[in-house]
């Protein structure tokens, strides 16, 4: 073992510093050449072609959205230990599907499937869509039992809109509620003219 034949193998080379003088080879211009376009920050002219058609468009579409697509959750047993622990849920209790989506804050029109994940502390009965078969053991061994139900889409409540003779009614109340109040005003600057009227003086005429 000699001093020249010594070498530090680690990989924690220090960065290049460019643009801080011409001692590290990179000052000046720090690798960007003399002017240009590409001298200056913020340019993105990444694929650019001059103007052509650049070629991620030239390329044809591929791949579409299913309208028959499942949003999927995938819950552990771990999950169920923790409902337990916190005392969410109790012993031999039913948790639906929609009690499993409330309590793991999921979307709705889910479909919802149990693995294995630690044991389950106490015995549970489940609803489910899609079950592995050491999760089903599982919750068996404890003293529960699962369930599969068919996965339905649910539809969207459309907003249920107002009878035609509710909105006539609603119209009338407010187009007499106006005339009242245009009324009220009328009579209201007739008695601050009468008013005015009364307070001017009569002027008295020279005897001759």
């Amino acid at each position: 073992m000699k001093l020249n034949e010594i070498k530090n193998e680690s990989k924690n080379k220090s960065r290049k510093r460019i643009a801080r003088g011409i001692g590290s080879g990179k000052g000046k211009t720090g690798g960007r050449g003399m002017k240009g376009q590409k001298s200056r920050t913020g340019v993105s002219i990444n694929g650019f072609e001059g103007g052509q058609m650049p070629l991620h468009m030239r390329m044809p579409k591929h791949g579409f959205k299913s309208r028959n697509r499942q949003n999927k959750t995938i819950l552990k047993t771990d999950f169920l230990n923790i409902l337990i622990e916190k005392k969410i849920i109790k012993e031999n209790t039913k948790l639906t599907i929609d009690d499993l989506i409330n309590h793991s804050n999921s979307k709705q029109n889910v479909f919802v499937k149990i693995l294995l994940g630690q044991k389950l502390t106490k015995a549970l009965n489940i609803e489910s869509h899609a079950v592995s078969e050491s999760a089903k053991k599982e919750v068996e061994r404890a003293g529960g039992s699962i369930s599969i139900v068919k996965f339905k889409k649910k539809n969207k409540v459309p907003a249920v809109k107002e009878n035609k003779q509710v909105k006539t009614e609603k119209t009338k109340d407010i187009q007499t509620k106006n005339k009242i109040t245009k009324t009220e005003k009328k009579s209201q600057g007739r008695q601050t003219k009468n008013l005015k009227i009364t307070t001017k003086k009569s002027p008295n005429k020279k005897e001759t």
